[in-house]
């Protein structure tokens, strides 16, 4: 039986699939969650749930086409987006989970953090506290193909680069595994269950490996940027014919952002100087955020056959990193050449600066103590004192979004003008004005490269784009 870290007590896999590809802005259609014990068996019923679309949005036709879900669909058999993040969020705080997912790190949990904002819940104290933490099984698979692959089909190939598909379907596909439906949420939740059963059972010690070096402190001992030690680093950053694992020399922590490390990939030939250089990759200069489950292991796993699927040896790499230690000193000084930018494009509205800064203490314990109010008692306003004036607004948009029917006059007023707003001039360059959205909708419907499938789905969003011109605009 494998041995894990004992502050773990069981593993909640999710999915979601959404209205769109940018997290803050684009809203969750559907959310599928399965609880596991530590061996990978399911102990509680899998949860389906659907999130009702409000007036103030619209979704994306392409990501509907992929899915296959409408916002009539949704909307039937969906609940208020408080009440959906709400039960999702109180199954992610049971002390010891360890949530769970297939590139759930780079996009679901960000949708997660930003419904939470939204309904303002606190968006990450899931993720850290009571034995709480976080993983993602992408980079693992990446990894046992390129280090342990024995017992596992990577067969397939992914037409737009020609080198091995990580497509959760084509994993599946070719190790015999049914995803019968792929794009429902629960379907993929329960086909990432299986891969990961398939990698525990055919390499149960890179699984354990990867598991218990789910936490950045454990990431960080594996980089160390004072001992400058040579690692490996599996990312879809470096997908090549040869895999998708390079040996990096940690060079140093970026004190301004407290879980980023710099690089540098082994693979590229040493610069004779940082100074001019624009795009620090071009250099070979690569960052590593720690708390995001990165895969990052010790040269010490490196085996003959390692040696030529990935077309590096131990040695090559163990002297190359001694030169720069050597005689290459100024790359380990990188302050000069950083030009950091923030993970995410500035925002100015406040429904996406959830980055901006973290919620006070103080606020938090107001956003608590408004929490357990009646919607029609929650936007006593004159009783709220919030440190960030943004929550103002954002409790009155939570509370027109989830409870319209408990506004008053002149409050309904106000929700439709600023749902007007947001349908003819949204805020962000990721959404789109409703003018747009119902031409797109009409040129797929009349294209004779649409198929009938998605002309019913074009016919769809629509419908309900004009159901809304209707109600707000008209």
């Amino acid at each position: 039986m494998i041995q894990y870290m004992n502050y773990a007590k069981s593993i909640l896999w999710y999915d979601l699939e959404t209205f769109g590809l940018n997290p803050r802005v684009d809203r969750i259609a559907q959310a599928a969650l399965i609880r596991t014990d530590l061996q990978l068996n399911i102990i509680e019923e899998p949860v389906l749930l659907y999130c009702r679309l409000t007036d103030d949005y619209l979704p994306n036709p392409e990501s509907c086409i992929v899915t296959g879900l409408t916002p009539q669909e949704v909307n039937e058999k969906g609940i208020r987006e408080y009440d959906f993040i709400k039960k999702i969020n109180d199954m992610f705080l049971v002390p010891g989970t360890v949530a769970a997912g297939f590139n759930n790190v780079n996009f679901d949990d960000e949708c997660i953090r930003s419904t939470l904002y939204r309904n303002l819940f606190d968006p990450f104290e899931r993720e850290y506290k009571e034995g709480r933490s976080r993983w993602d099984i992408m980079n693992l698979v990446r990894a046992t193909k390129d280090l342990r692959p024995d017992g596992i089909d990577f067969s397939a190939v992914n037409p737009d680069t020609g080198f091995t598909s990580f497509k959760l379907t084509d994993i599946t596909r070719v190790n015999h595994i049914e995803q019968e439906g792929a794009h429902d949420a629960l379907v993929d939740v329960r086909a990432t269950i299986d891969v990961a059963r398939l990698i525990r059972d055919k390499q149960p010690k890179l699984f354990n490996y990867a598991f218990s070096h789910r936490f950045k402190n454990e990431v960080w001992a594996v980089l160390d940027p004072i001992r400058h030690q040579a690692i490996l680093h599996t990312s879809a950053a470096y997908v090549s014919e040869r895999g998708n694992t390079h040996p990096v020399l940690p060079l140093m922590a970026n004190k301004e952002r407290g879980n980023e490390i710099y690089c540098f990939d082994l693979t590229f030939p040493i610069p004779e100087t940082l100074e001019g250089i624009e795009d620090l990759r071009e250099a070979g200069i690569i960052r590593i955020m720690a708390n995001k489950c990165p895969f990052v292991a010790p040269m010490s796993v490196m085996n003959e056959s390692c040696e030529k699927r990935l077309g590096f040896t131990r040695s090559e790499v163990e002297e190359k990193a001694e030169k720069i230690r050597r005689s290459h000193r100024y790359l380990f000084d990188l302050r000069e050449a950083l030009n950091v930018k923030k993970d995410y494009e500035a925002e100015s509205d406040a429904d996406y600066t959830i980055y901006d800064k973290f919620m006070s203490e103080a606020d938090k314990a107001k956003l608590k103590e408004i929490s357990r109010l009646q919607p029609q008692d929650k936007l006593k306003e004159g009783e709220y004192n919030f440190e960030d004036e943004k929550y103002h607004k954002l409790l009155w948009r939570m509370v027109a979004r989830n409870w319209p029917e408990r506004l008053s006059g002149k409050e309904k007023v106000q929700w439709r003008n600023f749902c007007a707003s947001r349908l003819i001039n949204p805020p962000s360059k990721y959404a789109r004005p409703l003018e747009l959205y119902l031409r797109e909708c009409r040129e797929h419907m009349d294209s004779i490269e649409t198929n009938a499938k998605d002309k019913l789905i074009y016919k769809a969003l629509y419908d309900y784009g004009i159901d809304l011109e209707k109600r707000i605009l008209a």
